[in-house]
């Protein structure tokens, strides 16, 4: 789904040494607990420490501290090094018949085209198996990300991947698009009858629970660096787009 494992890796340091949920959350009023610690863990594991305080607080303040940390993490891993390009706010569209439809994503990471989004929630606690998780959102986004570089894609194609993650405090989901180029092309005439298909990883958990991975678990973590660099490295492989 996101690629093969790459012959590169990440630093180490975003493991936090392997502390649980319990650790962390005690770190922003105890600056003791990383004596020792280099400089990215003790960073990390604040911001860390800070989404976990402010879950509780009011919408904005948690949509800002998880911004903070998204941005921190996205940014030791390296996703705003030459050939990628991390930005805030991509701004993009699609039409129906003569309706334009909006989109502005969080985070975005383009290597000459838009390829990944990162999209925040701050509701929590309305994501929930009755509303679909909320996912259509998700869905506008990708196929607004699919139409934008459909536009500024001047060689012709067959299909684009993209890659989607959502980001609830400290939980990821990931989900990849395959978007067929006649898909983008119906889109003025009405919604196609041809395919656009979205994956999501983690699939739906036994109970339920938003089906994702949580940073502050030692296990997961592993999983969720494993999928960013994997999906870092489908982007710079350049298979992104299959003619």
């Amino acid at each position: 789904m996101f690629g093969e494992k790459p012959d590169f890796s990440y630093n180490k340091s975003l493991l936090l040494r392997d502390v649980n949920k319990d650790f962390l959350i005690g770190v922003w009023d105890n600056d003791s607990l990383t004596e020792g610690w280099n400089s990215e863990e003790r960073a990390l594991a604040r911001y860390i420490s800070n989404v976990l305080i402010k879950e509780r607080a009011s919408a904005g303040k948690r949509e800002r501290v998880t911004d903070s940390f998204v941005n921190y993490l996205l940014g030791l891993l390296k996703f705003n090094d030459h050939p990628l390009s991390l930005e805030l706010k991509a701004d993009c569209y699609f039409e129906v018949f003569d309706k334009k439809v909006a989109s502005e994503t969080d985070f975005s990471i383009w290597k000459d085209n838009l390829f990944v989004i990162v999209d925040e929630d701050k509701h929590f606690h309305n994501v929930n198996r009755l509303t679909c998780w909320g996912e259509y959102q998700i869905a506008g986004e990708l196929l607004a990300a699919a139409f934008v570089n459909h536009i500024y894609t001047r060689e012709i194609y067959c299909v684009q991947s993209l890659f989607a993650i959502r980001v609830i405090g400290t939980r990821f989901t990931f989900y990849r698009a395959e978007i067929e180029s006649n898909y983008i092309t119906s889109l003025p005439e009405g919604f196609s009858t041809n395919t656009m298909c979205i994956y999501r990883y983690p699939v739906d958990q036994i109970k339920d629970d938003f089906p994702c991975f949580d940073y502050t678990d030692p296990d997961q973590r592993r999983i969720i660096l494993d999928i960013l660099i994997r999906i870092k490295n489908f982007v710079i492989q350049n298979r992104t787009i299959r003619r």
